[in-house]
C-alpha cells in the first residue's frame, strides 16, 4: 500500500549512513537525518530506502494516496497517487531525495478504480524502463 507520512524534518545528514536490516545483511535502509511527528518532542531517525522513497517538503495534502481519496486499493506494488499525471510530475519537482530512481512505479488515479477490478491507473512516466509485471500489463492494455 502506498503510504504518506507527514513529519517535521529536524536534521539532514550530508552523507547517508547505511543501516543493515540485521548484522551482516546486504539489505537495509539509509539514515538521512532525524524527524518529529506532530507536536511531539521525541525525535526519530529518518531511515529510508534511498532509491524508492519520495521526500516532499510542505506536501500539506496536495496529493493523496489512492486509498485516502477514493477509498479503494489498487493492490499493485506501485506508488498509487490520486491526481492527474501532470499534477504528480509537478509535485515530484519538489522531491529532495536526489537518490530516488523508481519513477516507473508511479501511477496516477485521477478517478476511483474501475468497478470491474481492472487497472484504471495512468502511468506517470510510461517511458521509464522496467520489468514490473503490473506496469507491463498496464502498458499492454494501453497500446
Amino acid at each position: 500500500m502506498t503510504v504518506r507520512k507527514e513529519v517535521i524534518v529536524i536534521s539532514v545528514s550530508e552523507n547517508p549512513e547505511f543501516r543493515p536490516r540485521y548484522n551482516g545483511s546486504q539489505s537495509g535502509k539509509y539514515r538521512i537525518g532525524t524527524y518529529m511527528t506532530g507536536r511531539k518532542r521525541e525525535q526519530f531517525h529518518l531511515d529510508i530506502d534511498l532509491n524508492g522513497t519520495l521526500v516532499i517538503p510542505g506536501w500539506e495534502r496536495e496529493i493523496l494516496c489512492d486509498h485516502e481519496k477514493h477509498g479503494s486499493f489498487a493492490i499493485s506494488a506501485t506508488m498509487n497517487l490520486a491526481a492527474t499525471p501532470e499534477a504528480i510530475r509537478d509535485m515530484l519537482t519538489k522531491n529532495i531525495n536526489p537518490h530516488f530512481e523508481r519513477y516507473e512505479l508511479i501511477v496516477a488515479y485521477p478517478e476511483p478504480l474501475d468497478s470491474s477490478g481492472k487497472e484504471s491507473g495512468i502511468l506517470v512516466y510510461p517511458e521509464s524502463p522496467n520489468s514490473h509485471a503490473v506496469i507491463q500489463q498496464m502498458r499492454d492494455a494501453h497500446s
